[in-house]
C-alpha cells in the first residue's frame, strides 16, 4: 500500500511549552543520523532539526541509552556521543533533545544487536553487482526517488536467512518498504511487503536448499521515495517470529509459548512482563541470536487455557478448567476454521469479552460470538472499538457458556494467533494531554526560569467516578506545579508549572500518579500518551508512540512575563467581561505578545488578544451563556512573541447568577408613528446607585435612549421613536444591555426576548361617492277622453 508521501507530523508530548507558529527558539527535531546503533557499545549520533545551537542533553523515555559527550551544536544540527548499555532492550527508544530552551518534538532511535554497516549507496543499485555483506549485519540506508538497494549474502544449503526492515516504526515519513529475495539464479523467490506484525515494515525467513550468492533488494512498494526514507535491514540467521501463542500470561511468571512464522523455532519459555501497563513485549531468542525487535505479549493474570484440537464446533469446545474470569488462546490455522471454548458462568455476572488479534500483530479480522447454555447468541461483535472484537455482557443464566471465534472473510494460516479474555469490568485511570490550537501541531512546552507554563490535562475513567487526587513526582529542582482539587464527573484539569527564578537549566522524565480519594478504593493511574509521530493523507494516524512519562525542562528565562488583573466583580450568565492581562518585559523586549486561552470552565467563552508592540496590557473578550455554571474557577491565559510561551498564574474568576434580570415585552406601530416598550426589572442581588439600561436590536429607522434604573426600580419604559421608512415586519432579537457598577468595574448583563412589530399605514378613507339624481316622478295616466270626435293620429 502506497498514500501520498506525507512528512511525519511528530506531535511530541513534553511540558515544555512553545508555539510552533513563532520559532525564534522553539528547537525542532527531523532526522537522525544514524538510525539506530547496535548495544553494547558508544555512536556519534547527529540530530538534525532547528534551533539546536544551544542543544545541551538527549533525554530518552526508556532505559538503556545515556549521553556521554555533547560533541558539538549549530542551529541545524546538534551531534551527541551516546552510550548504549549491553543490556539495553532491542526495538525502538523515544528521545528529545534539550536545549537551554526548552525540549524538541519526539523522535525514535532503534538499537539493535548485529554488526551495523552502511549501504554503500553508489555501489548497490545493480541487481548484478550488489554490495556483498556477511550474515549478522545491520544495514543503515535510505531509499531516494526510484531507488533499489541490492545487497548479497554468500549461503551454504541447509543456511536459515532472515530478514527485516524497519522503515515506517522508525516514525520517519509515510515509507511502505518493500523486500525481494533473489536466488542464485537471479530469480525472485520472496516479496514481502506488509508483514501484519511488522505494521508497513516487512520481514521473512527463508530456508536455503541451494548453496549460492542470494540477493536482497529493497524498495518502496511503489518506487517512490525520498530524502527522509531512512531504514535499517536486519540480515542473520536470528528467529524472526511472526506471531505467538499464547499471546499472553501473569505478569512476572515464566510462560512457555510457540514462536509461529519462523519453521525453524519450537516452543520456548518466555518470562512474561512484570508490568502489565500495555503494550508489554517478548523477545524470541536461541543460540543464532534474538529478534531484532519484540513481539507483543499481554501481561495478565486471568488464568489461560491453549486451544485443544479438534474444536470445531460446541460439541468440541475446548473447556476453560475453571470458571469465568479466564483467557483463552488458539490459532485460526486454515481457511474456515472456527474454534470454539467453553467456560462456566453465572446469571448476572458481567464481563467484558475482548479479542485481541490484530492490535497483536496477527493478520486475524475477528468475529466472535458468545452463546447462552441453551445455545442461543447472547452477543456478537467484529470490530466495535478498533481493530478486534469486543462485547460487554452480562449472563443471562447460569450454566457453560460457549464463545467462538472466526475471521471475518473465513480466512485462516499458521500466523492467525488469537487471545480471548473474558474479564470483569473493572475501573480504570490514566491522563493525557489538551495539545489545543489544532491537535497535530507539535505540542512543545518549557518553563522558563522565573516564568510559567500551562498545560491542559484530560482525565479518563472508566466505571468509576469520585474525587481524584494527582502528583507530579520528578519535577526538575525548582519547578513546582499548581492546579486545583479534582472533583467527581472532571474530565480536565488545568495546570500552571511555575520556575524558581534560580531553578537550573535542566530536564527530567516526570510521573504522574492519579488516584481516586473514596475510602477503601485502590484507582490509581498515571499518564498515557500516543504521541502522533506519522499521518496519512486526511489525517489518518499510521504510527503512533505511546509515553508513560512527562519530558520536562527549565529553559533559561524568557524575555516577558504576563498576569491577569483579578476581576473584582464577577462575570454574570448571559454577560461579558474584558479580562485585563498585564504584561512585564524585559529592557530592549518590544515584541507584539498574543494572548489566548486553552481551558475556560464550562459555558465560558473567551478570545484572544494581542499586546501591541512595546505595550504593556491588552483585554480579552469573554462571554457567559445562560447555563454557565456558577462558582469560582482559576483560569490562566498564555502568552506567546518571539518563540517564547509562558502563561499567567491561576488567577480565580467567579460566574454568578445575574442581579438583575429584565423581561421584554413586545410593542407595535406603524411607519411614522411611536411605540412603547414595557420591561419589567427583576431584582436579584444587592447593588447600589444608579444605571443606565439600553435597548439594542432596533430595526433600521427605530431608535430610544437609556432608561436609568435601580434596586428599587420595577419597571422601565422604553419610548420608541418610528421613521416614516422604518422596514415593516416583526423584528424579535430586541435586548436590554445594562451595566452595573461596583468596586469601581463593570457588571455587564443582558437580557433578551422582547419584539417589536411595525406596521404600514392603514390606507386613507376613501371620498363618498356622489349623491345619484332622483328620478322624476311619473304623472298618472290621463283619462281616455270620451268624445264623438276622435283626436287625429300625429302625422
Amino acid at each position: 500500500m502506497r498514500s501520498g508521501t506525507r512528512a511525519a507530523l511528530g506531535v511530541a508530548f513534553s511540558i515544555v511549552l512553545f508555539s510552533s507558529a513563532a520559532s525564534a527558539v522553539a528547537p525542532s527535531l527531523g532526522d537522525i543520523l544514524p538510525r539506530g546503533a547496535a548495544r553494547g557499545g558508544t555512536v556519534e549520533v547527529d540530530f538534525h532539526g532547528g534551533n539546536l545551537a544551544d542543544a545541551c542533553d538527549v533525554m530518552f523515555h526508556d532505559p538503556g541509552i545515556t549521553v556521554a559527550e555533547m560533541v558539538s551544536a549549530e542551529a541545524g544540527k546538534a551531534r551527541f556521543k551516546l552510550n548504549i548499555a549491553p543490556d539495553c532492550p532491542l526495538g525502538t527508544h523515544a528521545l528529545r533533545v534539550r536545549t537551554k530552551s526548552g525540549l524538541t518534538n519526539l523522535k525514535l532511535f532503534s538499537v539493535g544487536a548485529l554488526t551495523e554497516v552502511d549501504e554503500n549507496e553508489a555501489a548497490n543499485n545493480d541487481q548484478k553487482n550488489p554490495v556483498v555483506f556477511p550474515l549478522g549485519t545491520t544495514i543503515n540506508g535510505q531509499v531516494t526517488n526510484e531507488d533499489a538497494d541490492y545487497f548479497a549474502f554468500d549461503l551454504n544449503a541447509g543456511d536459515k536467512l532472515s530478514a527485516e526492515i524497519e522503515a515506517i516504526r522508525l516514525g520517519g515519513p509515510l515509507f511502505d518498504p518493500k523486500l525481494r529475495l533473489f536466488d542464485t539464479a537471479g530469480r525472485e523467490i520472496i516479496a514481502e511487503d506488509d508483514t501484519p506484525m511488522m505494521k508497513q515494515d516487512a520481514a521473512f525467513v527463508h530456508e536455503v536448499k541451494e548453496a549460492g550468492r542470494y540477493v536482497i533488494a529493497v524498495s518502496e512498494a511503489a518506487f517512490g521515495g525520498g530524502g527522509g526514507f531512512y531504514y535499517r535491514l536486519h540480515v542473520g540467521k536470528f528467529p524472526r517470529p511472526l506471531a505467538v501463542t499464547p499471546m499472553g500470561g501473569a505478569p512476572g511468571s515464566e510462560v512457555n509459548v510457540s514462536w509461529l512464522g519462523d519453521p525453524t523455532l519450537t516452543a520456548q519459555p518466555v518470562a512474561a512482563p512484570a508490568d502489565s501497563v500495555m503494550p508489554t513485549v517478548v523477545f524470541a531468542s536461541n543460540d543464532s541470536g534474538v529478534s531484532p525487535t519484540p513481539v507483543p505479549f499481554r501481561a495478565s493474570p486471568l488464568p489461560t487455557t491453549l486451544e485443544v484440537e479438534p474444536n470445531n464446533d460446541a460439541a468440541t469446545a475446548t473447556p476453560a478448567p475453571a470458571a469465568a474470569p479466564v483467557a483463552f488462546d488458539g490459532v485460526i490455522n486454515q481457511d474456515g476454521d472456527i474454534d470454539f471454548f467453553k467456560f462456566e458462568g453465572t446469571a448476572g455476572q458481567v464481563f467484558d469479552v475482548r479479542v485481541y488479534a490484530r492490535e497483536m500483530g496477527s493478520p486475524l479480522d475477528s468475529v466472535a460470538v458468545l452463546l447462552n447454555p441453551s445455545g442461543s447468541a447472547l452477543a456478537s461483535n467484529d470490530d466495535a472499538i478498533g481493530p478486534d472484537s469486543y462485547m460487554r455482557v452480562t449472563l443471562a443464566e447460569t450454566g457453560t457458556h460457549v464463545v467462538y471465534v472466526n475471521d471475518h472473510l473465513s480466512r485462516g494460516g499458521p500466523t492467525f494467533a488469537y487471545r480471548i479474555e473474558i474479564a470483569p469490568v473493572s475501573p480504570s485511570l490514566s491522563f493525557s494531554t489538551f495539545l489545543g490550537v489544532g491537535n497535530y501541531e507539535p505540542a512543545n512546552m518549557a518553563v522558563h526560569a522565573g516564568n510559567r507554563n500551562f498545560m491542559l490535562l484530560n482525565i479518563a475513567r472508566a466505571e468509576f467516578d469520585g474525587p481524584l487526587s494527582l502528583a507530579f513526582d520528578g519535577l526538575p529542582q525548582g519547578v513546582t506545579a499548581d492546579f486545583d482539587p479534582i472533583a467527581a464527573g472532571q474530565t480536565q484539569v488545568p495546570v500552571v508549572f511555575s520556575a524558581a527564578p534560580d531553578a537550573p537549566v535542566a530536564g527530567s522524565m516526570v510521573t504522574l500518579n492519579g488516584k481516586l480519594e473514596q475510602e477503601g478504593a485502590n484507582v490509581t493511574g498515571g499518564l498515557k500518551q500516543d504521541v502522533v509521530l506519522i499521518y496519512g493523507d486526511n489525517l489518518v494516524v499510521f504510527q503512533t508512540r505511546r509515553v508513560e512519562k512527562l519530558a520536562t525542562a527549565v529553559g533559561e528565562a524568557a524575555p516577558f512575563s504576563i498576569e491577569i488583573v483579578q476581576p473584582k466583580v464577577p462575570i454574570v450568565q448571559n454577560g461579558t467581561m474584558n479580562l485585563k492581562v498585564v504584561a512585564k518585559r524585559s529592557e530592549g523586549f518590544t515584541a507584539p505578545i498574543n494572548l489566548r486561552t486553552l481551558w475556560m470552565p464550562g459555558g465560558l467563552g473567551a478570545g484572544t488578544a494581542d499586546i501591541p508592540e512595546g505595550g504593556t496590557e491588552a483585554a480579552i473578550f469573554m462571554n457567559a451563556n445562560g447555563n454557565a455554571g456558577a462558582g469560582t474557577f482559576r483560569i490562566a491565559v498564555i502568552g506567546t512573541s518571539s518563540g517564547y510561551t509562558v502563561s499567567t498564574p491561576l488567577t480565580p474568576i467567579t460566574i454568578a447568577a445575574p442581579w438583575v434580570t429584565f423581561d421584554v415585552a413586545t410593542a407595535e406601530s406603524e411607519q411614522g408613528k411611536p411605540a412603547q416598550l414595557k420591561v419589567t426589572v427583576n431584582q436579584q442581588h444587592e447593588y447600589a446607585g444608579n444605571f443606565n439600561a439600553e435597548l439594542l436590536g432596533l430595526p433600521k429607522g427605530c431608535t430610544t435612549g437609556p432608561q436609568q434604573f435601580s434596586k428599587d426600580t420595577k419597571e422601565l419604559v422604553f419610548p420608541i421613536e418610528i421613521a416614516a421608512d422604518a422596514p415593516v415586519g416583526k423584528f424579535g432579537n430586541l435586548f436590554v444591555r445594562a451595566v452595573i457598577q461596583a468596586e469601581g468595574e463593570d457588571v455587564l448583563h443582558q437580557w433578551g426576548g422582547g419584539q417589536l412589530q411595525v406596521f404600514a399605514p392603514l390606507p386613507p378613507a376613501a371620498a363618498p361617492a356622489p349623491e345619484a339624481p332622483k328620478p322624476e316622478e311619473k304623472k298618472p295616466d290621463e283619462p281616455e277622453r270620451k268624445t264623438r270626435f276622435p283626436v287625429a293620429a300625429a302625422g
